[in-house]
């Protein structure tokens, strides 16, 4: 967590970075929209294709539980790591 003084610092550095260069905080924003809008990469699709498999061996195998877990731990890392529909993330 920063120090009063070290937001008044951060604040002050980013003003004068925006009055340097006004088209700067608009590269990151450009640059967001294009990782937004980027399809999961392959070690994305890969975990996910593993983690199917998984459960579907376990399900075979009779352990509903560990299924069932596996599928609600993989439903909650999705959650937390994906950005808010509609939303961009942006640091203030």
């Amino acid at each position: 967590m920063l120090s009063d003084h070290e937001r008044k610092a951060l604040r002050e550095l980013e003003r004068q970075l925006i009055a340097d260069d006004s088209e700067f905080p608009q590269a990151f924003d450009a640059r967001a929209q294009r990782l937004d809008r980027q399809p999961l990469g392959v070690p994305a699709k890969t975990a996910i294709t593993v983690a199917v498999v998984l459960i579907a061996l376990m399900l075979l195998v009779g352990w509903l539980a560990g299924a069932l877990a596996l599928a609600c731990a993989i439903g909650l890392i999705w959650l937390i790591c994906r950005p808010p529909h509609g939303t961009r993330r942006r640091s203030t």
